[in-house]
């Protein structure tokens, strides 16, 4: 599909443009509303104290963010420690380098943590090791999964881990810590379950096994944060040709100063924008003008990406360390215009074991049951992922609004595919649409509606109920105006998202798999 470079400049610019006028007006707009009224500042509590050279609050809303920040700024020294150690062994004692993943997990956890996060974090693999050890299937695997999700999400809402962890001076982002881990680990648990019953056909659990599931399972730079790494990519990283040392570290460096450089943007940038704190009075968000909404839209988008490039990236760098294959940092969500592209190459861990694990045996298994269209395999299949996405994430009201928007664009999207392969679209291609340009076109038109529902979804998923809510409510109310600037602004970014889409991102080494 292509267009002249000069139609093409213009969607860039259009896009570009709307971006910055958008995010401008936010500012502009809670300016506003914040300096007429003062003493609402000192209410907002996630508005606290920022850099002194600045001279300006911070909004330190985002719990994820500063959860970050706080593991890797008590294990940086300990991940680079484990590493040295970890190379050495690698050279001399190959066989012990499994254990010694264990035993530098455990020691960190225990010793910075306390023992009761620590476990908490083998609960998990331990239950996954009697299933295996007693000889379970697949479906034992999935059924245990399931229960230990919805009895983990009950726990998780109802504070038990904050009374369970209770001890003298316990950070908020300690709890918070512990509460991702679970989550990683159980996908972690997932996959090693998974592949051993496919591989062992019936042997049981053994010592070696064992081994290779907790050195997998508790494996420290990929511990609390993510991102999912397959077990078969953590397996290769133990056969794989040694690379050069010194080249490692020299992309590990580099890596780190990009990184640091992205975080210390995004910190002052959350000194100027308070969208996420103003959340807490929604009487200032109902305030903001629909173009400054819009804007903080955006940035909740952009916010929610360049925390996770950090965040995968950082911790993908310790793991190339070690020779593992991290998966990319997600694309910007900015040059995303579809659903089937925010689940491949936003998080594309996640999506790799979504594929593997779910969709492609959901897909074979009801391909051999039913004898119905191929596209209804597909729905079929791809509803059974999104409700292990809804249960993963969290069983509440808006991660299932989020959900239930995603599925529904993802159906879109699988209906007009099929669609595009018609007799009757070939006709309307060669008879009215006649060239790859004006084909360009028609889908960019198709798909800015979509693109529209898919920022609001993902605003519940950003903010809750009440934001995402808000959105739908304005775009019922939006002026003539507002529309066709956003109608305009969308429709331009479905072209720049086609343009780019065979543009990897930056950490990209292998083409991620697409599901058709």
């Amino acid at each position: 599909m292509k267009l002249n470079s000069t139609e093409l400049c213009i969607y860039f610019f259009i896009w570009i443009l709307a971006n910055i006028y958008s995010l401008y007006n936010l500012f502009e707009a809670q300016s506003d509303i914040l300096n007429s009224k003062p003493h609402v500042v000192h209410k907002l509590t996630d508005l606290q104290k920022g850099w002194g050279f600045i001279g300006r609050h911070k909004d330190v809303s985002d719990v994820e963010w500063s959860s970050w920040k706080y593991f890797i700024y008590i294990s940086w020294r300990y991940l680079i420690i484990q590493f040295v150690i970890s190379e050495f062994l690698r050279n001399t004692f190959l066989s012990f380098l499994k254990y010694w993943y264990i035993i530098s997990s455990v020691a960190f956890v225990t010793l910075t943590m306390g023992y009761k996060q620590m476990i908490i974090i083998l609960t998990q693999p331990v239950i996954y090791i009697m299933i295996l050890y007693g000889g379970g299937k697949k479906l034992s695997v999935w059924i245990t999964s399931i229960l230990l999700l919805l009895s983990y999400n009950s726990l998780k809402y109802m504070y038990y881990f904050w009374s369970f962890l209770d001890y003298e001076d316990i950070q908020d982002e300690e709890v918070y810590l512990i509460l991702f881990s679970v989550a990683w680990i159980e996908l972690r648990c997932i996959s090693y379950s998974l592949d051993f019953v496919e591989r062992k056909d019936g042997k049981l659990l053994n010592q070696e096994d064992i081994i290779n599931m907790l050195s997998y399972t508790l494996y420290l730079p990929l511990l609390y944060t993510g991102p999912i790494i397959l077990y078969e990519e953590f397996q290769n990283s133990f056969e794989r040709r040694r690379d050069n040392l010194q080249k490692r570290i020299k992309r590990f460096i580099y890596d780190m100063m990009v990184f640091q450089l992205y975080s210390l943007v995004l910190d002052l940038v959350l000194h100027y924008i308070y969208f996420f704190a103003m959340q807490n009075n929604m009487e200032l968000i109902r305030k903001l003008p629909t173009i400054a909404l819009c804007g903080g839209g955006l940035f909740m988008g952009l916010e929610f990406h360049m925390k996770y490039v950090i965040t995968y990236g950082t911790t993908g760098s310790f793991a190339r360390l070690d020779h593992m294959e991290p998966p990319p940092t997600p694309r910007c969500i900015a040059r995303i215009h579809v659903y089937s592209q925010m689940w491949r190459y936003f998080d594309v861990g996640l999506y790799r074991f979504l594929v593997k694990y779910i969709y492609k045996p959901g897909y074979s298994t009801i391909n051999q049951c039913c004898n119905l269209p191929k596209i209804i395999y597909k729905l079929i299949a791809s509803l059974a992922t999104f409700v292990f996405i809804f249960v993963w994430h969290g069983t509440v009201w808006h991660i299932l609004v989020w959900s239930i928007l995603n599925y529904t664009g993802i159906t879109l999207e699988h209906i007009g595919k099929c669609i595009s392969r018609t007799d009757i679209y070939t006709q309307f291609r060669s008879n009215i649409l006649r060239s790859e340009a004006m084909e360009a076109r028609f889908i960019a038109a198709l798909c800015t509606p979509l693109l529209g529902l898919s920022a609001i979804s993902n605003f519940y998923l950003f903010a809750g109920s009440e934001v995402g809510n808000l959105f739908f409510a304005c775009v019922s109310r939006f002026s003539l105006l507002s529309s066709i600037i956003l109608g305009v602004s969308l429709y331009s970014c479905c072209h720049v998202s086609m343009a780019l889409e065979c543009v990897p991102s930056r950490s990209v080494s292998k083409k991620v798999e697409a599901v058709e």
